[in-house]
């Protein structure tokens, strides 16, 4: 933080195009300064991480032969069905 405050604020974020700036105060990371493509990018690439990880879940669940439902599939994995839902809705509207 000390090397922050002594370069400013405009000095951070000019870095943070660069390359990510980590600040730290007595080794510790309080923040991540960061340039707005490589957030989204960041983003970009969790989303379809995400889409993967569901996607071979559902694979294995088909290949089993025994059909579940998205109830059964979110118990199984630990995830909330209705935040699902909702995630289906939002991408269904951006397609539209």
């Amino acid at each position: 933080m000390s090397t922050a405050s002594r370069k400013g604020l405009s000095a951070v974020a000019a870095s943070a195009e660069d390359q990510r700036v980590v600040l730290t105060s007595h080794g510790r990371t309080v923040a991540v300064v960061d340039s707005p493509q490589r957030a989204e990018e960041q983003a970009r690439l969790l989303r379809e991480a995400s889409l993967a990880v569901l996607d071979a879940a559902a694979d294995l669940i088909s290949a089993r032969g025994k059909q579940f439902d998205l109830d059964e599939v979110c118990a199984r994995l630990g995830v909330d069905p209705e935040r699902v839902r909702a995630r289906a809705a939002l991408e269904a509207d951006r397609a539209r």
